[in-house]
């Protein structure tokens, strides 16, 4: 610490900024400095509202979850999977359903995770949006 002329404020040896000796006038000095922002608002402005706008659009709305096994999965894995998946829908978080389930099966958390990975695929599907000049959006306004 490098100690200003006339002691009314000590210099940091490294950037050479002048703070007060007096702790309430150095906190409002750090205070406003400014600082870096956070990781996910380092871009522009703009871009943060590019990528805000996007995902409003493209996220909203629901999507189904396709969980198929490959063929050579074998009915342990599946009856594994298949109790994980009950536990989720119990509202118990999978990192824990995958332990209690693999501890019921007398695996190791890891050798399960392992298993089901190798064994299960997904795929994430969106619905198509209906036009409303579609048949089934006509069908929809009539039977509502």
């Amino acid at each position: 610490m490098v100690m200003s002329p006339g002691n009314e404020c000590w210099v940091e040896p490294h950037t050479q900024v002048p703070y007060p000796q007096e702790y309430e006038e150095y906190r409002r000095v750090r205070e406003t400095e400014e600082r870096w922002p956070p990781r996910h608002r380092m871009l522009a402005p703009d871009v943060d509202r590019y990528v805000w706008e996007w995902w409003q659009q493209s996220g909203g709305g629901e999507s189904e979850v396709v969980m198929t096994f490959a063929s050579e999965t074998s009915p342990r894995v599946r009856r594994l999977v298949g109790e994980v998946l009950r536990s989720v829908a119990r509202g118990r978080p999978a990192s824990e359903a995958i332990r209690h389930v693999a501890r019921r099966f007398g695996l190791r958390q890891g050798q399960a995770r392992a298993f089901i990975a190798a064994g299960v695929s997904y795929e994430v599907r969106r619905p198509e949006p209906v036009s409303p000049s579609s048949p089934e959006a006509s069908a929809a306004l009539f039977s509502a």
